[in-house]
C-alpha cells in the first residue's frame, strides 16, 4: 500500500515538458505545485506531500538544466537531441526523483524501509515508460510550436 504515489503517473510527462519549455517557472509549477497540490488532494499529509514533491520538481527540473546545458532541442531533431531526452529525462531525472520520492515516503513511515526498493522501482519503471513515451510524443507534436511563441523560455526563466 504506498497511498499518495500512483503506480502509473501520466503527470511525469507534463512535468518534464514543461520544465524544457517553460524554464525554472514550469519546474516549479509543473514539478513542484501541481504534484504538491495533487498528492494533497489524496489526503496526505502537507509535509509528506511536500517532500514527495521534491522528488517530482527535481523530475522537472533536472531536464530543464539538461536542455540548456546542453543545448538540446526539444524537438528531438538529431542523435544529440534524443541522447539527451533519454539519458537526463528519462534516466538521470527518474532516478532522482524516485530516491527522493520513495525515500520521502519511508522516511515519514508511509511505508516501512524493507518496501523502498519495491516501491523505488515501481516508481523508476512506470516513469521510464511514461517519459520514454508520452514525454517523447509531447516534444514531437507541441514543441515546434510552442518554441514559435512567447511562452518557450530558451534561458532559464
Amino acid at each position: 500500500f504506498l497511498a499518495p504515489i500512483s503506480s502509473f503517473y501520466p503527470g511525469v510527462a507534463f512535468q518534464v515538458s514543461f520544465g524544457v519549455w517553460f524554464g525554472i517557472v514550469g519546474a516549479v509549477a509543473g514539478g513542484w505545485v501541481g504534484p504538491f497540490i495533487g498528492i494533497i488532494l489524496t489526503g496526505t499529509s502537507a509535509p509528506i506531500a511536500a517532500a514527495v514533491a521534491v522528488g517530482d520538481f527535481f523530475q522537472s527540473f533536472i531536464p530543464m538544466l539538461a536542455f540548456r546545458a546542453g543545448k538540446f532541442d526539444p524537438r528531438l531533431k538529431s542523435s544529440k537531441d534524443w541522447m539527451g531526452h533519454i539519458v537526463f529525462n528519462v534516466i538521470i531525472a527518474q532516478v532522482v526523483g524516485a530516491t527522493i520520492g520513495a525515500g520521502s515516503l519511508a522516511a515519514f513511515g508511509v511505508f516501512p524501509w524493507d518496501v523502498f526498493p519495491i516501491a523505488w522501482l515501481g516508481w523508476f519503471v512506470s516513469n521510464v515508460v511514461v517519459v520514454g513515451v508520452i514525454t517523447t510524443i509531447l516534444f514531437k507534436v507541441f514543441s515546434d510550436y510552442l518554441m514559435r511563441t512567447a511562452l518557450y523560455v530558451e534561458g532559464y526563466v
